[in-house]
């Protein structure tokens, strides 16, 4: 089939790292896929922009121009195509079209039939970055919707009395993430881990809150951020909790290393589409403090494989991350059970159930 998604941008994210997976094993299958995006915004997009963002478009844009079609953060297999717009014209024709965003919802729903039978993955309920009633709107739209998690399926069926497809949930690249030499052994300081996003949803706070109250019981437990710059305000608690190592965004083999080199991956997200992080941790043999969010029911099992904590409540991730610090059998328990469950979450099985429903729709 010839396959065209539709992405948002290629900036690195758990969404965009996703389609590629995705889109390298379809690929790999002999099917002929293209990944396009565009620089600049849509009409839909440009009409709810104000003048300070539109400038901040504007830059992005000049900034774009130069930029290759290709990815420095991950290995991509299929064809990714820089268009100038969206508009129709620019579309290449196919079999299957895939909006993988609410606003490229509306531009697949508006092209011709001669881009293909028309799908929309949706990977979260994006009131995060975009008005609630155009969110709203694009899960009325004629295309075929698949979810990527239990928990986001039954949310959209029922809130907009509508039905979907799936879940379709994400693998792990476990030839990217994998054990290391020392096993499940406990380094000395014991290390915990968080990917620091620098959004009010991804439960920074409730982490570093957290991590107070543990630096109280186990003061040389070493703290170690990843990902994006933090703020002041979350620096000044990072300066609270002292000794904490920080580094800068991470992927492929750096991404791998410092996985391996946890004891506690904590994931403290308030909300998530999906959550791949602890599944990453997970096939790297990192015990797993979670909250309950995206994804992680269908991945997890509390107790056995993580232990899984509901959102808003540092004290009980605190707790759950003293748990395993305070009983080393438990965690490396925790370790060896997530990282032995984990394995059946596969990119091919991912694979061929969006192969069967391109193949019954197309």
């Amino acid at each position: 089939m010839k396959i065209t998604f539709v992405l948002p941008g290629i900036d690195i994210s758990g969404g965009v790292k996703s389609t590629f997976e995705l889109t390298n094993r379809l690929q790999d299958r002999q099917h002929d896929v293209s990944i396009i995006y565009s620089l600049t915004p849509s009409r839909t997009e440009a009409k709810r922009l104000n003048l300070k963002e539109l400038l901040k478009k504007a830059i992005e844009i000049t900034k774009g121009v130069k930029h290759e079609t290709k990815v420095d953060w991950f290995d991509l297999k299929s064809n990714l195509i820089r268009l100038p717009t969206l508009s129709e014209k620019y579309i290449p024709k196919g079999d299957i079209i895939v909006a993988t965003w609410w606003l490229n919802a509306y531009d697949v729903d508006n092209y011709g039939a001669d881009k293909g039978e028309k799908f929309y993955f949706i990977r979260s309920y994006e009131t995060w970055c975009g008005p609630e009633d155009l969110v709203n709107k694009t899960y009325t739209l004629g295309l075929h919707k698949i979810v990527s998690s239990t928990l986001l399926k039954n949310f959209i069926e029922r809130k907009f009395n509508t039905s979907t497809l799936g879940p379709l949930l994400n693998g792990v690249n476990f030839e990217l993430f994998y054990k290391g030499k020392n096993g499940f052994e406990r380094h000395n300081p014991a290390r915990v881990g968080i990917i620091y996003r620098n959004h009010e949803l991804k439960g920074m706070v409730d982490a570093l809150e957290a991590f107070l109250i543990v630096k109280k019981k186990y003061p040389k437990v070493q703290l170690v951020l990843f990902g994006e710059t933090p703020t002041y305000e979350h620096m000044e608690i990072i300066r609270q909790i002292g000794n904490v190592e920080i580094h800068g965004l991470l992927y492929k083999e750096k991404l791998r290393k410092i996985y391996n080199s946890l004891d506690i991956f904590v994931f403290p997200s308030r909300y998530e589409g999906f959550g791949n992080p602890p599944m990453e941790a997970m096939s790297c043999g990192v015990a797993c403090v979670t909250t309950n969010v995206g994804a992680v029911p269908d991945y997890t099992v509390h107790g056995q494989t993580a232990l899984v904590s509901e959102i808003k409540e540092p004290q009980v991730l605190a707790q759950n991350i003293l748990t395993l610090l305070e009983d080393e059998k438990r965690r490396k328990q925790l370790a060896e059970n997530g990282h032995d469950y984990i394995k059946q979450f596969t990119w091919d099985k991912t694979t061929d159930e969006i192969e069967k429903l391109f193949k019954k729709y197309a």
